[in-house]
């Protein structure tokens, strides 16, 4: 696909009108028929050939429906097993291309989090040590993760330290696949973001103070003006690290890149979405509110691939600092 903002506005658009009104959030098998989870994969592999770029947008849009699939780890793990050794392709590409499988992606580690933990059949992880999968039987321990708030997308331990795996991919496409992974969440959060920003100004320009819109303060309007270019900063950074990782470079530059975009968005988006239920007024006990949701959605968002504190350590790591 062309990568100007024209085409990348008609993909937004088109993503939207699809998911706007959708009945199941949480169908990974109705993404699937949008050819949604072979996103990253090549063509001749029964993917779609796009580039992160593309599949930027399409993460933003999923964070702004509050889709609550297994899409995230779907989408990464089918671009894992695309270079995989053929008989481990084979087995699971095809189910991760139509639908039929979940998978969840995490950073390596002995034990790793991961959205929707309980409904996966696979997870992959990315680390140092290259890509490894793990078919996920009984004996390997999960459990809910109490710390994060995200009750759509529930976020799962599962204890994989000592566990049979299988390795599928070298550390330095663990490295690319993984600066990919933080790209994509930080659109997830922007996504989740931009819906919460766009039903607040909606409501200040029609709830009435004093006689006037309360978007009419001054007081309100610096506010919402501070909020506008946190939306706008997010953009440029997540689509520069995106448009960096097109070109299939994964140099520390890159990798620096997309760790500065996943580290902005994880230390801002959570406080951005605050603001927006502060200048809503507080709506402290509709916990069904969606702004709600939106809010812990980016505060998990913010945990899934390590911190804000981690990501700004490789950012000085690859920078040489």
């Amino acid at each position: 696909m062309a990568d100007d903002d024209l085409d990348l506005d008609l993909l937004r658009a088109a993503a939207r009108d699809f998911l706007t009104g959708r009945g199941a959030q949480d169908s990974v098998k109705e993404l699937a028929t949008m050819d949604w989870t072979g996103l990253l994969v090549e063509e001749n592999l029964g993917g779609s050939g796009w580039r992160p770029v593309e599949t930027t947008v399409i993460a933003e849009e999923l964070g702004r429906a509050q889709n609550s699939s297994t899409w995230f780890g779907c989408v990464l793990s089918a671009a894992a097993l695309a270079s995989a050794p053929g008989e481990v392709r084979d087995r699971w590409l095809p189910a991760m291309l139509d639908g039929t499988a979940m998978a969840g992606c995490a950073q390596s580690g002995d034990t790793v989090r991961v959205a929707r933990g309980e409904a996966i059949d696979i997870l992959v992880t990315l680390g140092h040590n290259g890509i490894h999968l793990f078919e996920l039987a009984e004996a390997i321990p999960r459990s809910r993760d109490g710390e994060l708030l995200d009750v759509d997308r529930a976020a799962w331990r599962i204890e994989v330290g000592g566990a049979d795996s299988l390795l599928i991919g070298s550390p330095q496409r663990a490295d690319q696949l993984l600066a990919v992974a933080r790209v994509l969440l930080s659109a997830d959060s922007l996504g989740a973001f931009s819906s919460t920003f766009e039903r607040l100004v909606g409501y200040l320009k029609e709830r009435i103070a004093f006689g006037v819109p309360i978007a009419s303060f001054q007081a309100v309007q610096h506010r919402l003006v501070d909020l506008l270019v946190f939306e706008a900063k997010a953009r440029a950074v997540i689509v520069k690290a995106a448009r960096a990782l097109a070109a299939g470079d994964i140099s520390d530059h890159v990798i620096a890149l997309s760790a500065a975009a996943h580290a902005f968005v994880a230390a801002k988006a959570t406080a951005a979405v605050d603001e927006c239920m502060q200048l809503s007024g507080g709506i402290g006990f509709t916990w069904e509110y969606p702004l709600h949701h939106e809010l812990r959605r980016v505060f998990t968002n913010g945990y899934l691939l390590g911190t804000a504190r981690s990501s700004r350590s490789l950012v000085a790591e690859r920078s040489g600092w």
